[in-house]
C-alpha cells in the first residue's frame, strides 16, 4: 500500500512540475515573441526619430533592449543547464519514468 501511495505521489508531483514547467516556458516565449515585434516597430520608427531630432530619446530603450537581451542569454543558458541534467537523469534513473 506505501509503495502504491508513494508511486502515485510521485506521478503527482511529475505531473505538477511539468504543468509549471510548460506553462512558464510558453510564458517565456510569447514574451520573447513580444520583444522581437518591439524591437522590429522600434528599428522601423527609429528614422523618423532621427528625422525629426529625437533620436536621444531612443537611447534608453536600446539600453534596455541591451539589457533584455543578456539577461535572455543567461537565462537560456541556466535552461539548457536544467535540460542537460534533466536528460542525464533520465537516462541514468530510467526506473523514474520522468
Amino acid at each position: 500500500m506505501f509503495t502504491k501511495n508513494l508511486a502515485h505521489g510521485w506521478h503527482q508531483t511529475k505531473r505538477v512540475m511539468g504543468d509549471a514547467w510548460h506553462g512558464a516556458t510558453k510564458l517565456a516565449a510569447q514574451f520573447d515573441s513580444g520583444m522581437k515585434v518591439g524591437r522590429r516597430l522600434l528599428a522601423s520608427v527609429a528614422p523618423i526619430f532621427d528625422q525629426l531630432g529625437g533620436s536621444q530619446h531612443l537611447k534608453p530603450i536600446m539600453t534596455g533592449l541591451t539589457a533584455y537581451d543578456k539577461g535572455k542569454s543567461e537565462v537560456m543558458t541556466g535552461y539548457n543547464n536544467v535540460q542537460n541534467h534533466y536528460n542525464r537523469i533520465r537516462r541514468q534513473v530510467p526506473e523514474l519514468e520522468l
